[in-house]
């Protein structure tokens, strides 16, 4: 069980996941192609570790920030209106700031996500030091929902976000755009200002929020090189990065695939991530999403069935088979029946690159041919029961072939920008002539 106020990183056991090494390539592990049984990768070579240190935000040092100074102003945060009658003379006239948790490394942190194991109702946004010494932009961070209260089994949390090489970064805890006020006091600590009409706002986020919240570090190993040499083709369709390749250890997977009967509709999603990443880094990524969510959410594998960089490289997502129709864990009350596709980053900052979209498009045209399903047309998916879905339970929906993941649940994925690329997208996989085929028998356990 973990405690969210403990300050120091957790004895949980490190994460292994299987390195990239020329070992892979000829390897029989590494086949994905369509027909074949997908087989887990060998277990027998030395692998390097991808740990997860995880500290109470409660416990994280806190410094305060000038809202206008720091783009906290700009990102759409204000401090709440002071009373008079109760101002904290100690304060004078010091200015006034956001109080926010200042986290920092010795090494690079790579990618930085949050959990809470009860209930939190709050709003968070991240910023990153740059190797030059400069902050870069505040990121709102994106919760992902699930269909249960959390638990310390099962916790909520952030979408997490990729920050490579930076060994510094701030959190603001926000309740609905308003920050913990505070002033710098003379010996160096903080005083919190006179907080009126904020009381309910400081309380609510210092005892319910913070004191609730763990900061999550992954920190997987970097790959040596990814290339064509490393590109496994799909039988008629396009070339990807299979599990084995980016190195998935499948020793932590904890469950085996749920195939259902059908694949009806795609969803597209984006990780909300960071945009500035190296092609080689995209690998990282995807094995610190499946390392965040195969453990720390105990999702027992990653929850998105493929992803795509702003390079145009496709990575084989959740275990089973590309041409099967594994329920993945990525559009709450519309896992069965979908396949789960997500864009690198994040597309409310950014648009999706030409390659990325190209290489979307490419993959969908395969995968919906095979499935039967015409990318133009509307499709209906049932809906199960989720507390963040636009749908009852029990609803039919009918809702375009390929569609986004804000179109089934109550979210913004994937990003204004990629929402957008959808119309492109659909008319790349238009041309795809259906091609009805049944899905292969799911492997043996």
């Amino acid at each position: 069980m973990r405690r969210p106020r403990l300050s120091r990183s957790r004895p949980r056991p490190s994460i292994v996941l299987a390195s990239v090494a020329a070992a892979i390539v000829a390897s029989p592990f590494a086949v994905v192609v369509a027909g074949s049984d997908p087989r887990p990768a060998d277990s027998h070579r030395e692998i390097p570790s991808t740990t997860i240190d995880e500290l109470g935000l409660a416990d994280v040092p806190s410094t305060v920030l000038d809202i206008a100074e720091s783009g906290l102003a700009a990102a759409g945060i204000r401090l709440p209106e002071p009373d008079p009658r109760r101002a904290d003379p100690s304060a004078d006239d010091r200015p006034v700031g956001a109080v926010v948790k200042h986290i920092t490394q010795d090494k690079p942190l790579k990618m930085v996500g949050f959990t809470w194991e009860r209930a939190v109702d709050a709003s968070m946004l991240l910023r990153a030091k740059r190797t030059d010494g400069t902050w870069g932009d505040w990121t709102k961070l994106e919760p992902i929902e699930t269909a249960d209260a959390p638990t310390p089994e099962h916790p909520m949390g952030t979408e997490p976000i990729w920050v490579g090489d930076a060994r510094e970064v701030q959190v603001a805890v926000t309740d609905d755009g308003l920050a913990i006020p505070a002033a710098e006091s003379p010996s160096g600590g903080l005083v919190e200002w006179g907080i009126g009409t904020a009381s309910a706002v400081v309380e609510k986020l210092l005892t319910t929020a913070m004191s609730a919240m763990t900061a999550t570090l992954i920190s997987p190993e970097s790959l040596l090189s990814l290339g064509s040499s490393l590109l496994t083709p799909l039988l008629g369709g396009p070339s990807v990065v299979a599990r084995a390749q980016w190195g998935a250890d499948e020793s932590i997977r904890c469950s085996q695939p749920a195939y259902s009967p059908a694949a009806r509709a795609a969803i597209v999603h984006h990780t909300a991530g960071s945009n500035d990443y190296t092609p080689e880094q995209s690998a990282e990524i995807v094995r610190g999403i499946y390392a965040y969510h195969a453990r720390t959410l105990n999702w027992c594998d990653i929850g998105y069935n493929v992803l795509v960089d702003k390079y145009g490289q496709i990575f084989e997502g959740a275990f089973g088979g590309l041409d099967r129709n594994v329920e993945g864990t990525h559009t709450g009350g519309f896992n069965k029946s979908s396949i789960g596709v997500s864009m690198i980053g994040n597309l409310d900052q950014v648009a999706p690159t030409p390659p990325m979209i190209s290489s979307v498009a490419r993959f969908l045209r395969w995968r919906l041919g095979k499935a039967g399903v015409n990318p133009s047309s509307t499709t209906q998916l049932t809906a199960e029961a989720f507390t963040d879905s636009k749908f009852p339970a029990g609803a039919v929906t009918s809702l375009p072939a390929i569609s986004g993941h804000r179109d089934y649940n109550n979210t913004s994925c994937p990003g204004e920008l990629g929402y957008g690329a959808l119309t492109a997208i659909r008319s790349m996989v238009g041309g795809a002539p259906p091609s009805p085929s049944a899905p292969a028998p799911a492997p043996a356990a």
